[in-house]
């Protein structure tokens, strides 16, 4: 057994809460994903993970498709796929790099930003909506869970990294 599970043996009641806990996560994962892919399909017309790469050109600009695949969670033989079929949509564009002529930048056209703006004020009517039916201290409660939650899986993913390169 792990030594982490060793030292922090969980008694029936933590054990039940922790169950309690990876289901309500599981949930929350779904709804948000269903809902994310939902408002992709019908305010723009793409895939959940479509937008995922758009979504990383629009945080950041000009990217290569490593770079992208790698933020959006895909592996860059289908990232490649994906920006093709953006690009013959005329979504996003292909720039050659100056850096380094092996390899293409992908940018937003004015069209794809339009999408992406479409769709992030799709979800945030919905997030609204959400989010109104909370007390303040509810509010306050959430976004600090979220907060946690949200700076734990970017430290795990870290780490996962720093394994995987020593």
């Amino acid at each position: 057994m792990n030594s982490t599970v060793k030292d922090n043996q969980m008694t029936e009641q933590n054990e039940q809460e922790f169950e309690d806990f990876i289901r309500v996560c599981h949930n929350l994962f779904k709804a948000m994903t269903r809902d994310r892919g939902y408002y992709a399909q019908m305010r723009s017309q793409l895939s959940l993970s479509q937008l995922n790469l758009l979504d990383a050109l629009a945080d950041e600009g000009i990217l290569s498709v490593s770079q992208i695949a790698h933020r959006a969670g895909v592996a860059i033989p289908t990232a490649t796929r994906m920006l093709k079929i953006l690009e013959n949509k005329n979504i996003v564009i292909r720039k050659k790099n100056e850096a380094d002529a092996r390899s293409w930048l992908m940018e937003l056209t004015e069209y794809g930003l339009h999408l992406v703006k479409e769709q992030r004020n799709g979800l945030r009517e919905i997030q609204f909506k959400h989010f109104s039916t909370l007390t303040p201290e509810q509010r306050t409660n959430f976004v600090t869970v979220l907060q946690q939650m949200s700076d734990t899986l970017v430290a795990w993913s870290d780490l996962d990294k720093d394994n995987q390169n020593t």
